[in-house]
């Protein structure tokens, strides 16, 4: 059995035999092995986050596994021969992109095609393996709306007079994601944001961990220092405190 054939058996497989959604999903990634390196970046990397912090915040679940990895190729068949997984933990959905006609297209066009390359591969392991279709397509139409600009949330925190929630911008690796500090209301309707700083993906874990709020001030901390927590955090402030009034009348 050649390794198209297989992959096919599997996805066959997988179709016939549902498991219980159980597993949260933990990761969403862009792979394209037979095309140039960096060949759709930064627009993989940056709407690969935006998808995995809108599913992940509507709870999306998973048979067995929690990465999802969208492999791209110029033809579905060598796409399908990349997707077989060796580990339980992930699965593959797939998707093609004409890439000698890609790099002449223009940035809205390229960012287009590789939105829609992410929702074509995200349906189609939906699609095989009996996921949530409408966490699926709300996500997708809540996408749509602002593209790369889609505001993500990191943390939320509420008290009886207050919410307040820490959101940033995905950008690419090159860049820092904008953070941001936003405090509303409750009775009033009155809000204020701040920005409070810029972090990468992976330090904004270690760095907002906890969001903590009373009646007058919200404090942010970092995770409890270890050696991969420092780090991470580098020069970043292991906590900050803000006064709501001056957020809100700001």
């Amino acid at each position: 059995m050649d390794t198209l054939e297989r992959a096919i058996n599997l996805r066959a497989e997988r179709k016939k035999n549902q498991k219980p959604k159980d597993t949260v999903i933990r990761d969403l990634r862009v792979y394209y092995d037979s095309l140039p390196s960096k060949a759709l970046y930064s627009y993989d990397y940056r709407y690969a986050e935006i998808f995995l912090n809108i599913l992940r915040n509507k709870n999306l679940m998973c048979p067995v596994y929690h990465h999802l990895y969208i492999q791209v190729a110029d033809t579905i068949e060598e796409a399908l021969t990349r997707s077989i997984p060796f580990l339980k933990e992930y699965i593959c959905g797939v998707a093609t992109v004409d890439y000698s006609k890609y790099p002449q297209k223009n940035e809205g066009e390229k960012d287009q095609i590789v939105f829609n390359a992410i929702t074509t591969g995200l349906k189609d392991i939906a699609e095989i393996d009996g996921l949530d279709m409408y966490i699926i397509d709300s996500t997708i139409e809540e996408i749509k709306l602002s593209g790369l600009n889609t505001e993500l949330v990191h943390l939320t925190a509420e008290n009886k007079i207050h919410t307040a929630s820490v959101t940033y911008f995905s950008r690419s690796m090159e860049e820092g994601n904008p953070i941001y500090l936003n405090i509303s209301e409750k009775l009033t309707g009155k809000s204020g944001k701040i920005q409070i700083g810029e972090a990468g993906k992976d330090q904004l874990y270690f760095w907002i961990s906890k969001l903590i709020l009373n009646s007058t001030h919200v404090k942010i901390k970092a995770k409890n220092s270890s050696m991969r927590t420092d780090w991470h955090l580098k020069d970043k402030p292991r906590s900050m405190e803000f006064t709501i009034k001056e957020i809100v009348n700001g």
